[in-house]
């Protein structure tokens, strides 16, 4: 039985990204080849249709163009370097941002496809579907972003009593959201027959210094990704973290 490798990417945050962790990544996929990558969410910031800057300086500002063009030029580099996977683009709140204000501030703009996520990058000539959670991406193994269920919590444990509690302690599940990456393992079952189940945060490759929210500027970050390994009836998850933006991957330095 063969093993699928899906290679999991993180929160991106584009064009707030960390510009060498995403070359980093991409070079990963054109080095493993996964049957799969899989993009967790927030892939693109949109900060200008944001519920933040309504009303304020940056809804005015006339970047949206350039945005669009820059992640859609990353999604044309994935399919290069990975012209066989299968990629997913998982919808996050700050992707729905464009769909939200359009349905808030102008309904009737709703109905036009140019508007869409799918029209606006091009994904179906790509080859990228565009998602929203739950979905499943291995065996037993769903993803959300991690806003679906609404409210925010303080503690690794507190966001899986949530996910169990929303999708069943049967399920493993990874997410992201939060930007604070950790893999987090109990068991299944009863009377020794037990099985591992896991919820993984799989980070972000956000620039800590464009996150001009946090008012000092000290954020409890770690850049990372994720890989998952499915051999159809198991599900082996390694979380990858980065130190001053490098990591090791299969015995080689990046």
């Amino acid at each position: 039985m063969s093993t699928k490798t899906t290679l999991v990417l993180p929160d991106i945050q584009f064009p707030y990204h960390d510009d060498l962790m995403l070359r980093k990544l991409i070079k990963v996929a054109e080095d493993i080849q996964p049957d799969a990558i899989f993009q967790i969410g927030d892939a693109i910031d949109l900060p200008m249709v944001s519920k933040w800057t309504k009303g304020k300086e940056g809804e005015y500002m006339k970047t949206l163009p350039q945005h669009i063009k820059g992640w859609s030029e990353v999604l044309q580099e994935l399919r290069s370097v990975a012209p066989d996977a299968k990629i997913t683009w998982l919808e996050g709140n700050h992707d729905a941002r464009l769909s939200q204000y359009v349905k808030d501030y102008a309904p009737p703009l709703s109905a036009l496809e140019a508007l869409s996520i799918e029209s606006l990058f091009n994904l179906k000539e790509l080859r990228v579907d565009y998602v929203q959670g739950p979905v499943r991406v291995a065996t037993n193994t769903y993803a959300v972003h991690g806003h679906e269920s609404g409210g925010y919590s303080g503690t690794p444990q507190l966001w899986e009593t949530k996910f169990v509690k929303r999708y069943g302690s049967d399920k493993n599940i990874i997410f992201g959201h939060t930007h604070q990456p950790f893999l987090l393992t109990r068991a299944y079952g009863f009377a020794g027959k037990v099985t591992p189940r896991f919820m993984m945060n799989v980070g972000s490759i956000m620039d800590p210094t464009h996150a001009k929210y946090v008012k000092d500027g000290s954020v409890s970050w770690t850049m990372s990704f994720a890989l998952l390994r499915d051999d159809g009836k198991r599900i082996y998850p390694e979380l990858i973290t980065a130190v001053d933006r490098g990591f090791w991957l299969g015995g080689r330095k990046y």
